[in-house]
């Protein structure tokens, strides 16, 4: 910043993002029904939102503006060769605190027919805990409660996280206990190393594989861990934890206990890598919602992120993730199977 001038700067993208906007429209391009539930503010910018998020095919309905708030936004500085910045004001975030999802949730189990299909077939995707401060105040009463109702309901938990500020109030949260009273009630978490290590500095420098792992320990069925150009790792709990998980996931309990997973990158170039996880997380679930296995959930979330890298609509991420060979890559222990995914030490499959 050079005061007193004028420079001349590209053009201003405006654009949806988070979770709802990223994880939710990239699910909505993938042919999944998708309700977005979230807070927003009553000022200008709540209503161009909520008019961004109307051009999908998402419904939008669970979008709240609240009187006398401002909406969350975020500045991206993405400066090439360097990695990004973000500039970000919580706004009406502040107050999301799951009750909207949980009220959607009762409302839906007493629609007629919902013995049939009702939440024992929805996913519930939950974004970034770690940015909503009613959600882990008291010790994480609202998020425990949250995803009880969730549970109890029958629906699928997924939960991602993201990198925790250290000036933010989140930075005084015992995350690790915190997590280690809500994943057990979770089916799939995923997390970047970076969020991880920014939400427990104390397992800093460990390998994304070995970030995995603690996370089942911690209690998750599945859990997903990015990292960046080197793709994505899946690691899932042993067959007793998975029987106690979601329909998805227990119906075809063989393809989804004890698991050990590595989806190399497949992006060819690099347009962007703002929103990436979001499109890995929507692949992921997308892969579950259509019944497939744990490999070909992998692969297609390791497609989506690449579609979002490469600038590719997400909806191409099916024909990717099907007609790309991940590039031959030297990892003691890890062999590449006719799914496309390379396949740990440790998996079952091996």
């Amino acid at each position: 910043m050079e005061p007193g001038r004028l420079i001349q700067v590209g053009p201003l993208a405006l654009s949806a993002g988070g979770c709802v906007g990223n994880t939710g429209l990239a699910l909505a391009s993938l042919g999944i029904p998708t309700e977005l539930v979230a807070s927003a503010g009553d000022d200008q910018l709540g209503r161009v939102l909520v008019a961004l998020l109307a051009t999908s095919t998402a419904d939008t309905t669970g979008i709240t503006c609240l009187d006398g708030q401002g909406t969350s936004y975020s500045i991206v500085l993405d400066v090439p060769g360097r990695d990004r910045t973000f500039w970000h004001h919580i706004g009406a975030n502040a107050a999301f605190d799951g009750s909207g999802v949980i009220d959607r949730m009762e409302a839906a189990a007493r629609l007629p027919g919902a013995d049939v299909a009702g939440p024992q077939d929805t996913i519930l995707h939950l974004g970034y805990p770690t940015h909503l401060p009613a959600l882990y105040a008291d010790g994480g009463a609202a998020l425990i409660r949250l995803v009880g109702a969730a549970r109890s309901a029958g629906a699928t938990i997924s939960i991602d996280v993201a990198e925790v500020d250290p000036a933010s109030e989140a930075r005084a949260v015992d995350w690790d206990g915190l997590l280690a009273r809500t994943l057990p009630c979770v089916d799939v978490v995923k997390a970047s190393v970076d969020d991880l290590e920014a939400m427990l500095p104390h397992r800093a420098r460990l390998e994304p594989i070995a970030w995995a792992d603690a996370l089942v320990e911690l209690g998750a069925a599945v859990a997903i861990v990015t990292a960046g150009a080197d793709g994505l790792y899946v690691r899932t709990a042993a067959a007793a934890r998975i029987r106690a998980a979601a329909r998805p996931l227990r119906d075809v309990l063989p393809d989804w206990a004890n698991r050990e997973l590595w989806a190399p990158s497949l992006a060819t170039r690099v347009l962007a890598t703002t929103g990436a996880g979001d499109a890995a997380a929507a692949g992921f679930l997308a892969g579950l919602a259509h019944g497939r296995g744990s490999a070909e959930s992998a692969s297609l979330s390791a497609a989506a992120a690449a579609a979002r890298i490469s600038g590719r609509p997400i909806g191409e991420a099916y024909e990717l993730a099907a007609s790309t060979e991940p590039a031959r890559a030297q990892r003691s222990g890890w062999s590449i199977g006719p799914d496309r995914v390379y396949h740990g030490p440790r998996d079952k499959e091996a």
